[in-house]
This record gives structure tokens, sequence and C-alpha cells, in this order.
């Protein structure tokens, strides 16, 4: 379990290193930028943490003024505390709660207030393992320092070597690809993007 403000990168420079077959080094400090670069992303992206577990995170949120209140995660573990315009809710009578979507409804059909800021939860969220978006920062970590400077093709006499390009004339960087965001997109918040 870990805070909110002390989160690991998706993926090691451990991993890196295995996965680069040694061609980059774990203790390369730009192996634990591009990590923390391509974590930042893929979290932006996904409008929420994702991994890993992250426990007793309170977060005011504004009230959404319908009768389901959408908690930013798609994998709560448990909700601990619960308050509405300063008013106590049972997090485990009061609310019908789903864990998957992280979405809220109040048990006696009630709507939330429309006021911003009302609504303090405390929760405990996120996965306790992401094997794909590990393998995903891995391969967009590896390829943006493949090619740092943007070199699509370098040749020295007879040796030629062409880097794998993300869009046309572009090689390596951090850019996902298509299939690659459709994986990220699996992890974004409903109604986030």
């Amino acid at each position: 379990m870990v805070a909110i403000t002390e989160l690991p990168p998706l993926a090691t420079p451990a991993q890196v290193e295995a996965y680069t077959k040694g061609k980059l080094k774990a203790e390369d400090l730009r192996v634990q930028d591009a990590l923390a670069a391509v974590s930042r992303s893929i979290r932006r992206r996904a409008g929420w943490h994702i991994f890993p577990v992250v426990t007793a995170h309170t977060l005011v949120l504004d009230g959404p003024g319908g009768t389901v209140l959408s908690l930013p995660t798609l994998k709560l573990v448990t909700l601990t505390a619960l308050t509405e315009a300063g008013t106590v809710i049972d997090p485990v009578a009061g609310v019908d709660v789903s864990r998957e979507t992280g979405l809220v409804k109040k048990t006696d059909g009630s709507s939330w207030t429309t006021r911003y800021g009302q609504i303090v939860v405390t929760m405990d969220h996120g996965e306790e393992e992401v094997p794909d978006l590990a393998m995903l920062c891995l391969k967009l970590a590896a390829r943006g320092l493949a090619s740092p400077m943007g070199a699509t093709r370098e040749q020295a006499g007879a040796l030629s070597v062409n880097w794998s390009m993300t869009t046309q004339g572009v090689a390596g960087g951090i850019t996902p690809t298509p299939d690659e965001r459709s994986l990220m997109d699996s992890y974004v918040l409903t109604g986030w993007r």
C-alpha cells in the first residue's frame, strides 16, 4: 500500500534492463526519467493513478446533482468514509457501490448535492498489478530511449540501422501507437475523455 504522492512508475528500471536484454541499464538515470514520463502520460490519459493500491485516499468532489456519484477510480477496494455537505453517510449501509466502475448510489434513492466541493470521500483503490500496462510502459520507455534524438535511420559504411517509427517519419519517442492507445483506453475513467 502506498500514498498517492509516492506513486511508483508502472514498470521498474530492472524490468527495462531485462526487457532490453541489458542494452539499457537499470542504474541509467535516463531509464528512470523515461519510466516516470511514460507512467505520468498513461495516468494522465486514464484520469486516475491505476496502480498500485492507495490507502486512505481522501478526495473532495463536486456534487453531481443526480443519483449517481462517480469516484475517480476503476478499482475501488474499500470506501471507508463519505460525507455530503457535512452530513456523514454510512459507507456500507448508506450506499450501493460498484467496485469495478467507482459508481456510488445512495440506498434511499435520493440525489447527490449539486454544490461544488461538498462531497468528501476516503477510499482505498487501485490495481495490485497491471502486467499489460507494465509491458506497455517498458515498450514506450525503451522505444523513446532507443532513438532519443528522433533519428529514423543510421548508416556507417555498409552497416545500416532503421529505427522503428511511431508515425510517418518519426522514430522512437513515447507517443503510443493506435493499438497502444487502445490498451491505455481500457483504463480510462468513464466520461474522462
